[in-house]
């Protein structure tokens, strides 16, 4: 069995926590970070060069960056305005810069505003959507980088891809080997795991994120996601594993529970 490298989103903590927060994960051993760029930054203007100094801060802390997640947030662009097809494949652009000032691989797609399909009927929508991506290939495949679009499950307000049979079958329509599924367990807080379903797609996931209902804290997990690390802590397709919760006021106390939690799970 691979040892697992255990990443936490930075979507748990504000800017002013950052340096303890850092400090801390850095102590525990845990290898990085998932980073979403605007928990930083107020924008993204001059985000390349404020991404270089925050190089600077990651790399004093041996802190890696998993993958850039958040990547439209601010943003008003729609994947199905076809007057946006432009300026989203030039923001993809910019985000593929910051992937190289990160040292990483891998872009988490979620994003339910950009693929909100408003009145197309399915059909429709999986043309357009499968089509974009096809054409946008060539530069992930250029810069070697890897796309990993995730399910949203409807609870979330997710009017697109929220059934990971969906995605699935996005991902094989688009038939991209740099295009890949990022499966969080959010998709399994409102049906029970399916291990055959997982595994039969295994070649089709790049990453792996574990989230709480409502993506709270990991001070008691959920019977689902410690089924889960069962089976995912035994399997070496994935050397890579992140934690992802939300928070807009940190609770250090439940934060250190959970990063307890989730190295004990992984035997770390």
């Amino acid at each position: 069995m691979n040892k697992k490298n255990i990443y936490i989103s930075n979507l748990c903590w504000s800017k002013r926590d950052n340096d303890k927060v850092i400090e801390y994960l850095r102590k525990e051993g845990i290898s990085g970070i998932d980073l979403a760029p605007l928990k930083y930054f107020e924008s993204w203007k001059n985000i390349i060069a404020n991404s270089k100094k925050l190089k600077i801060f990651f790399n004093k802390n041996k802190i890696k960056i998993n993958a850039l997640q958040g990547i439209f947030y601010k943003t008003k662009y729609n994947i199905f305005n076809i007057k946006d097809k432009k300026k989203i494949t030039k923001h993809f652009e910019l985000i593929i810069q910051l992937c190289k000032i990160f040292k990483t691989k891998k872009i988490i797609l979620g994003s339910s505003n950009f693929r909100d399909p408003g009145n197309l009927n399915a059909k429709q929508a999986d043309r357009i959507f499968s089509n974009y991506f096809k054409s946008l290939n060539k530069l992930l495949k250029k810069n070697n980088i890897f796309l990993c679009i995730e399910t949203i499950p409807k609870y979330y307000k997710e009017k697109y891809i929220f059934e990971f049979s969906h995605l699935k079958n996005l991902v094989k329509k688009i038939n991209s080997s740099n295009i890949k599924i990022n499966f969080d367990t959010s998709v399994y807080h409102f049906q029970k795991f399916n291990k055959n379903k997982f595994l039969k797609n295994i070649k089709s996931i790049k990453n792996i994120q574990i989230s709480q209902p409502i993506f709270d804290y990991f001070d008691k997990p959920t019977t689902n996601n410690l089924n889960f690390i069962d089976y995912i802590k035994d399997n070496d397709s994935f050397d890579e594993i992140s934690l992802e919760m939300i928070d807009k006021r940190f609770n250090r106390k439940k934060f250190e529970i959970s990063i307890s939690n989730i190295k004990k799970f992984f035997n770390i």
